[in-house]
């Protein structure tokens, strides 16, 4: 028989670090390969195999850190070896993951379309970051995953959450799952299902949620989470929520002195994130935004370059401004919270992209010579405007009485739009429905209060970096306080 030693290639540590080229970069980036810390890769595996499980799963292996992880861990114990079972999509990598020798068997396959003959003790997994809509998947596949949780699941769900849905449903009666993957599931709308699914099969067993700052995925711009899933919990067992700074704090952290909550008590409807670290809701909240006001994404145009000018090019084309209407097309053109006519002024004065093309019914010589242009260079045959009733005709949209950033790094910014104009997607409208000037200051005033802050971060999406973000339906779930509420107003919807 071999010695211990010869079984275990150490092939992360001693392996030279050479910079991946441009191409190894880019495969990274289409697979969702991104690494996981050796240190909090060792702390899921501790609490994956507290029991010794025999048969160990690692659905998206890598470059191998929760092999290597393991079985060191069970070198540590002085357990028998287990048998580890893997499934990697890059055929180099299960290539060399499989030099383990008889420790582990590596599929070059990809998890959510393997069969596996018996469900699994444990497992460990970094499922790929790939967004929906950067992963070709077959109404097939989702039909599985309608089928698995008697529901029909959103066809936006990220890799990561088709892998966690997975993973659950491969557990054998008392086994354990350790995963580490981007936080935003939690308050995403395509998570409810999963959240949904988990929380009735009663196998959450903790959620620690790593702070906003903490880059736990190089080059990821996103906030981490690792969940924990446990077969034959008893109905009354809580889940436990924790909030960890970083590697350090997570190796510091006991799980039965976190936050206990229990099963019945969350709604997979509810934002995750706030749960673990719940913020404040203001005094005599009962009623929401939606109840007297309506939310709305900024005007999406498909081709920012085109449809927007700024005087110079206007000048350039010679349009008439009354082809034109004025529109905030990026964040940083508004830089207080009030905007007026006369900042509005200053844009134009500044040459900025602060006009929107908006034909009238009879198409000018100079706007016709504009949209040919748009036509070489293929404008028209991009996906929004194609899929418009007129391609260069933009949506119709009421300027926003009040306007709110959709993304933040801290508090989320509302402007009182005195100017009247339109807005493009970095800032979604707010339309109270009693439109009265009076009516718009009171709420305003709210909506720019601490109470309104701490009330929407029970809402928001977190990012990595501490990236805040905010979707129309998130500020429309806002709690406001009574005094705010006309049921006159709310009957109008």
């Amino acid at each position: 028989m071999r010695a211990a030693a010869e079984l275990i290639p150490r092939r992360l540590s001693h392996s030279p670090v050479v910079a991946p080229s441009r191409p190894a970069l880019e495969r990274k980036r289409r697979l969702g390969q991104v690494a996981t810390p050796r240190p909090i890769a060792d702390w899921m595996t501790a609490w994956a195999c507290a029991n010794r499980p025999r048969r160990i799963l690692d659905p998206a292996v890598g470059e191998g850190v929760f092999v290597d992880s393991v079985i060191d861990h069970y070198r540590r114990q002085g357990w028998k070896r287990p048998q580890i079972d893997g499934c990697e999509i890059d055929r180099e990598l299960a290539r060399r993951v499989s030099a383990a020798g008889d420790w582990c068997a590596i599929r070059h396959c990809d998890f959510l379309d393997a069969e596996f003959p018996r469900p699994f003790d444990a497992v460990i997994a970094n499922p790929p970051y790939v967004r929906h809509h950067s992963h070709e998947r077959d109404e097939r596949l989702f039909t599985r995953f309608d089928r698995l949780c008697g529901e029909r699941i959103s066809r936006m769900t990220n890799l990561y959450g088709l892998f966690v849905l997975r993973i659950g449903s491969l557990l054998s009666p008392r086994g354990r799952a350790a995963v580490i993957a981007p936080a935003e599931w939690l308050n995403a709308d395509f998570g409810v299902p999963v959240k949904r699914y988990l929380l009735r099969e009663n196998i959450i067993e903790a959620i620690v949620h790593f702070a906003h700052a903490s880059h736990v995925f190089d080059g990821a711009l996103t906030t981490a989470a690792i969940i924990l899933l446990r077969k034959g919990r008893r109905a009354a067992d809580p889940i436990r929520l924790a909030a960890v700074e970083d590697a350090e704090s997570l190796a510091r952290l006991w799980l039965d002195e976190a936050k206990a909550c229990s099963p019945s008590t969350l709604h997979p409807a509810r934002k995750g994130s706030p749960i673990i670290e719940p913020p404040d809701a203001p005094d005599g909240a009962s009623h929401t935004l939606r109840s007297i006001a309506d939310c709305s994404r900024g005007i999406a145009t498909g081709a920012n370059q085109f449809f927007t000018l700024n005087e110079s090019a206007r000048r350039h084309w010679k349009i008439d401004r009354r082809d034109l209407r004025l529109c905030i097309t990026k964040a940083r053109q508004i830089a207080g919270d009030r905007l007026t006519a006369a900042e509005v002024r200053r844009l134009v004065d500044a040459d900025e992209r602060v006009y929107l093309l908006s034909p009238r019914s009879h198409i000018s010589a100079a706007v016709r010579r504009y949209l040919d242009e748009g036509r070489r260079l293929g404008i028209d045959r991009r996906y929004l405007p194609s899929h418009r009733p007129v391609w260069f005709r933009p949506e119709v949209r009421a300027p926003a009485p009040i306007l709110v950033s959709v993304f933040a790094r801290g508090r989320f910014r509302f402007v009182r739009n005195e100017a009247g104009v339109l807005n493009l997607t970095a800032y979604h409208g707010i339309y109270p429905r009693d439109d009265s000037p009076r009516f718009v200051q009171r709420l305003f005033d709210y909506l720019n209060s601490d109470a309104a802050a701490r009330a929407l971060a029970a809402h928001r999406r977190i990012y990595g970096g501490g990236l805040l973000k905010v979707e129309p339906r998130d500020v429309e779930s806002l709690e406001i306080p009574d005094c705010l509420y006309d049921p006159a107003f709310a009957a109008r919807r």
